[in-house]
């Protein structure tokens, strides 16, 4: 009896701990610049890069005990590092204006304390972070716990944004689960131009729910972003949607993983897109594999769930993804170059 409630006490204390600590962000909050360089002058033809990195720790031989795979996190550091080296290599020869990236740790326990944000603050830009997940221990796999966790989302950029702001997403979990998941939100970037603003958005919305979370966030952001539009503002949202695509279905790419590792994966809501509004991804190059099992092309599950929405006074020039065989991550990189309507350098044609 005494070992029984011995037992309860130490699940008892952990709860009331975790409740205690528990992320509590505010609907808006300013974020400082980590990074700061002298800045480009805006120009109206520029290009964007998004990228969820995956920590660092689902390259291709990883797998993850959400998606049906067997392991939490990376086998030692070294894996981490060397994932993280070749995506700073990647990133430090590309050339682009902008690059978002999400799900980038900072001294978290599944990336041996690792500080991605400090690594990636040494790329040539003005570096933004916003957190939105911040855990002090997470307690499952029960044998093989994620531990502590400190991500969140990374907005690098070559212009000088005049505000920087994290915004909260609706995220009404059940108790005790919102103990231990995400805050999620998206990191916004305001620039000032001659007569109104350019907002880029890098958002990274939920996954391993039943879909009805994802809707709420859908329909806050649709919101938002008429709202700005509204007021004359260009406006581009990108970053990793967990949804596949417009247009796109599960059975775009052949693959062998068997439907039960897929019932996170939904297809995009008909109807939700704003009038005039334009999606920008590229249907050819899969940009997120599953992760039942390590990387192997023709069997794993691939889709594209990560892209761009723009509103319609901006003119896509060209969009790309980048296959590099989620050889360092478990998606793939798309670049986006974009052209402002009835702007040049800043200012009004």
């Amino acid at each position: 009896m005494l070992y029984i409630a011995g037992i309860f006490l130490i699940i008892l204390g952990f709860i009331i701990f975790a409740e205690i600590t528990m992320y509590r962000p505010p609907k808006v909050q300013e974020i400082k610049i980590l990074r700061k360089i002298e800045g480009e002058e805006f120009r109206s033809e520029f290009s964007i890069l998004t990228w969820n990195i995956g920590y660092g720790g689902l390259g291709k031989s990883a797998d993850f005990f959400m998606s049906g795979g067997k392991t939490s996190k990376p086998a030692n550091k070294k894996i981490v590092e060397e994932n993280m080296n070749s995506i700073f290599s990647f990133l430090y020869t590309q050339k682009f204006d902008c690059i978002l990236l999400q799900e980038v740790d900072m001294m978290s326990s599944r990336t041996y304390k690792i500080n991605e944000v400090n690594l990636l603050s040494r790329l040539p830009y003005l570096s933004y972070f916003a957190m939105n997940y911040n855990v002090q221990f997470v307690p499952v796999p029960l044998f093989s716990p994620l531990g502590k966790v400190r991500s969140g989302i990374m907005t690098l950029s070559k212009f000088r944004p005049y505000k920087v702001e994290r915004y909260a997403l609706p995220g009404d979990l059940e108790w005790p689960r919102k103990l231990f998941e995400l805050k999620r939100a998206f990191l916004l970037t305001r620039y000032r131009l001659a007569s109104c603003d350019l907002l880029i958005l890098n958002l990274h919305l939920s996954a391993f729910d039943n879909g009805k979370l994802r809707m709420k966030e859908l329909e806050y952001l649709k919101s938002f972003i008429l709202n700005e539009y509204e007021k004359g503002n260009y406006v581009i949202v990108s970053g990793d949607w967990n949804l596949i695509m417009p247009g796109l279905s599960k059975k775009h790419f052949e693959f062998a993983t068997s439907e039960k590792y897929l019932k996170h994966y939904f297809e995009f809501p008909q109807n939700w897109t704003p009038s005039g509004w334009q999606w920008a991804f590229d249907p050819n190059t899969p940009t997120n594999r599953s992760n039942e099992k390590p990387f192997v092309k023709g069997e794993n599950f691939m889709t594209v769930i990560d892209g761009f929405l723009l509103s319609p006074n901006l003119e896509i020039m060209s969009v790309k993804g980048i296959n590099l065989e989620f050889e360092n991550s478990d998606h793939n990189p798309v670049q986006l170059k974009v052209k402002l309507r009835g702007e040049v350098n800043g200012r009004k044609n």
